[in-house]
């Protein structure tokens, strides 16, 4: 089946870019650098617009920005905490940029206390663009997220995702052996991920090195980022990739620890042209690390480069791309007839901990090229348009994957799955019309879009058994020829699938005193597919089409302005599901699979930000699943099936003393299947703990002769869950206790990072034993 090109793709983006046009522009830019008296760059320095409302923040390099201010003569003021007040005045003309640069008196050295005193936490994110599609601060926002940012993700010398997702507070990290990872929220389980707010395909190889943050959106967030693949009713997560900046800058890295592991990351950014208007950074990363296993290993390499360009005061288009090359080993865990075994949790089994049971010629290749482009159009002073668009494909060179299926307490069935080639594309395109405005006295922040997904795989699998072990026995050795003859002497399943999503949706916060806001919002989606095509019978089976609607209401009251809020939640998420066929060969038209939730809690950020964080309940119902029943001695297919899952959520970011950073979570969840098949009838959810708990403590001397030395401990707690639906085999909690010494200054970092310190066992959702104790040393040059 033909599949849109490269080439093609380029010209779309082309095309994108084009539609979006110019025009004149009735204002200008403002922009500068502020700089100390010892001309070092002055970060957090505020530069405001006077008479207008406009202002801005100097980043780490010093540079502000000001677009969109109003043509004429400006005064401007740049201020800092306790610090008197420099003005400078401008004539700012339409469609061109005037440069303003201050000189702040105070040296570098005093303005770093003061900005640690006076500072904002730094592991504080009060908004993003991409949870609600607009511009919404936390407090004002209805629904929950978290946010793990570059500063934690440094600290915590962090180089595999699992590691970032132990900071969401009630989240597990899990992993695809297909090379996605990802993490269980409120119960449900997802190892796909979105990228910059944009579906990406169903194999996600990426190495965090060329991430700004990740974001945790909880709930079933179906209403604006959609179904299936990258939204469960627990919540979706968000992949927020480095993007370009003002000035040249950067670092290069490199890292080694334990089981022979080795890393070097490069991050480089700088302006291409006089004004700064073209800006490019580039990220690039690879690593290698042996097991602690007798056989194993993982190695990836990334680049990732980004350009923007600012065309003019209306005019900005970003352009992102990514490719990212992977390779490891993975076996899994199954079970067999429990009849037959005596062990009841992964702690009762004989098998060697340290043991693999493959060798590394039964390993994975895998990839993903993504292509991603934003274009941002500025309408008017209320109205702007933003185009989206992300071609992602992923592929596997070869994949084997080995099953250890248990048969008694000391035989197993080593089961391999055999896929070579495959590939898995998700192209999508998006466009918001995104306002600030006001209807009356009533100010509206709105997003209104359309969305279309277009999403394909082509499949070439087999699974072999491959042979029965006895684990107090040498074993049969593993090759790739052997598994090859046997996955052709079997034949190989050929099959490929397209799906396509086309939506449209709306979201309004409305402000209906300067306190109580009101979140409405709706989405309509229409899902189509022909259904899966067989390559070897030249047939499709599973056509279907299916219309859904997501609609989501929020109420927040700010009890105390910009500090304290209470706020409350309905909200909807929804999975498409193909018709089923009846033992009587009667087709049974499914309707969409929703999951509805009803939340509420407070949000707060006190003391300047030195307390922050939120706590909520929620009930999630899931209705219209599918469960089976036997009938005259046959499984009848009904859809009148329930589940439930509720629970309490709670982060804590603090800073209660200078230099000193606290980060603290704590999830219960109980999820359960309330109508189902009789196996699963008021069962839990498998791999869904119900207390989960994370605490990261450091500590930074903010002035003396040890200025830049830090310290860091944390610890994060799992509670115990089941492996299997019948809940019959128990995955053991666990405690991991991790700590960290480094010392940072202007010019470099150094860092060492223990992990698991007390040794504990413990066992992913696969059933794959995880790491022992481990130790990671890095360093790194600030350009």
């Amino acid at each position: 089946m033909k599949r849109p090109g490269f080439t093609y793709q380029l010209m779309m983006l082309c095309v994108l870019m084009m539609v979006c046009g110019t025009a004149l522009a009735q204002s200008g830019t403002i922009k500068g650098r502020v700089i100390t008296s010892d001309n070092q760059p002055a970060p957090y320095v505020t530069i405001t617009v006077a008479g207008t409302g406009r202002n801005a923040i100097s980043d780490e390099a010093g540079f502000y920005t000001l677009p969109k201010i109003p043509s004429g003569h400006q005064e401007l003021e740049a201020s800092f905490i306790g610090y008197e007040t420099l003005k400078k005045s401008v004539t700012v003309t339409p469609d061109r940029t005037v440069i303003a640069d201050f000189q702040i008196t105070i040296s570098n050295s005093q303005l770093q206390e003061v900005i640690v005193t006076n500072s904002k936490n730094k592991f504080v994110y009060k908004s993003s663009e991409y949870v609600a599609r607009m511009p919404l601060k936390n407090l004002e926002n209805p629904q929950v997220y978290n946010v793990v940012g570059r500063a934690l993700i440094q600290e915590q010398v962090i180089i595999e995702r699992t590691d970032l997702y132990r900071n969401i507070p009630g989240s597990v990290p899990n992993f695809s052996a297909g090379g996605s990872m990802g993490l269980s929220m409120r119960g449900f389980s997802t190892t796909i991920g979105m990228r910059n707010g944009m579906a990406t395909s169903a194999i996600v190889p990426l190495n965090p090195a060329i991430l700004e943050r990740i974001e945790s959106i909880k709930g079933p967030s179906g209403t604006l980022f959609g179904s299936n693949r990258n939204v469960t009713f627990g919540g979706v997560y968000n992949y927020v990739t480095k993007r370009p900046y003002e000035a040249f800058g950067g670092e290069i890295s490199v890292a080694g620890g334990s089981y022979n592991f080795g890393r070097v990351t490069a991050d480089v950014n700088t302006p291409i042209n006089k004004d700064k208007t073209a800006l490019f950074r580039i990220n690039a990363a690879a690593q290698s690390e042996g097991s602690f296993q007798d056989q194993g290993f993982n190695k990836n390499f990334t680049i990732a480069p980004t350009f923007s360009y600012q065309v003019n005061d209306r005019l900005k288009l970003i352009l992102d791309m990514e490719m990212t090359r992977g390779n490891y080993t993975v076996v899994s865990f199954g079970l067999g007839n429990l009849a037959n075994i005596s062990a009841r949790s992964f702690k009762d089994l004989q098998l060697d901990y340290k043991k693999s049971y493959i060798n590394n010629s039964i390993d994975v290749n895998n990839g993903i090229n993504n292509i991603q482009a934003q274009v941002e159009y500025k309408i008017s002073d209320k109205w702007k348009s933003q185009t989206n668009y992300l071609y992602s494909v992923g592929y596997y060179k070869n994949l084997y994957w080995t099953a250890l299926n248990m048969l008694t307490d000391s035989t197993f069935s080593r089961v391999v799955r055999n896929q070579t080639p495959e590939t898995f594309g998700n192209i999508e395109v998006q466009q918001n019309f995104i306002g600030d405005f006001k209807i009356g006295h009533i100010r509206n922040r709105m997003v209104a879009g359309i969305d279309y997904n277009y999403n394909y795989n082509d499949l070439y699998r087999a699974t072999v058994n491959f042979d029965i072990i006895n684990i107090r026995q040498p074993l049969r050795g593993m090759s790739r020829p052997s598994l090859d003859s046997m996955s052709a002497k079997q034949g190989f399943s050929t099959t490929s699938t397209v799906a396509k999503n086309a939506s449209i949706y709306a979201s309004d916060v409305v402000n209906i005193t300067d306190q109580l806001l009101a979140m409405l919002s709706l989405r309509v989606d229409r899902y189509s597919t022909k259904g899966t095509y067989n390559i070897l019978t030249g047939l499709y089976t599973g056509a279907y089409e299916q219309t859904s609607l997501s609609p989501k209401f929020g109420l927040v009251y700010q009890v105390i302005a910009n500090k304290l809020s209470v706020f409350g939640n309905y909200m909807n998420g929804f999975v498409n599901l193909a018709p089923v066929t009846q033992p009587d060969n009667t087709i049974l038209v499914l309707k969409p699979q929703y999951g509805n939730q009803l939340e509420g809690g407070v949000k707060f950020d006190l003391f300047n930000t030195k307390l922050a964080g939120s706590i909520s309940v929620y009930d999630i119902s899931v209705t219209n699943a599918t469960r089976t029943a036997l009938i005259d001695g046959k499984n009848v297919t009904f859809q009148d099936g329930t589940q439930r899952s509720r629970g309490l959520e709670a982060e804590v970011i603090a800073s209660p003393i200078p230099g000193m950073n606290i980060v603290a979570g704590y999830g219960f969840n109980e999820n359960r299947y309330r109508n189902a098949t009789p196996a699963l009838q008021g069962k839990n959810v498998t791999f869904s703990p119900k207390n989960i708990g994370n605490l990261w403590i450091s500590y930074s001397i903010p002035e003396s002769n040890a200025k830049g030395l830090g310290f860091g401990a944390g610890v994060n707690y799992v509670g115990d869950s089941w492996f299997d639906a019948a809940n019959s085999f128990e995955v053991p909690g666990y405690t991991l206790i991790s700590g960290s010494v480094f010392y940072d200054v202007q010019r470099y970092r150094f860092a060492l990072k223990g992990n698991n310190l007390t040794n504990e066992r413990y066992w992913n959702n696969n059933g794959t034993p995880q790491k022992p104790s481990n130790f990671i040393a890095s360093v790194s040059f600030k350009l």
